[in-house]
């Protein structure tokens, strides 16, 4: 469970609002293939890198989740792209630790 008194939360709950960001690009994108995928790759992953870089000390593991979800997007594979991005929500490990929320 996320601590709300921690220093940390703001920023864990500003990843978690991309995430959200990022989760209903993924969903359309898979639905409607001509929807594409530019945000993610142009906006979203951006802003991710930003938050990790200025609040999370540039971990290197966030850092490699990132890189490999921006590669699966840029490549076009949806599938992929999913599988990658459940890494950041779905429990520890290389993410921002927004699945304790």
């Amino acid at each position: 469970m996320l601590d709300l008194d921690h220093p940390m939360t703001p920023y864990i709950l500003e990843a978690a609002k991309v995430e959200d960001r990022i989760r209903h690009a993924l969903l359309a994108w898979r639905d409607a293939p001509e929807s594409g995928h530019g945000e993610i790759a142009e906006r979203l992953i951006p802003l991710l890198r930003t938050l990790n870089d200025e609040h999370f000390g540039a971990d290197p593991g966030i850092a490699a989740t990132l890189n490999e979800l921006d590669a699966a997007v840029c490549n076009g594979n949806p599938e992929t792209s999913w599988k990658i991005f459940v890494q950041l929500t779905a429990g520890p490990g290389r993410n921002f630790g927004t699945w304790a929320i």
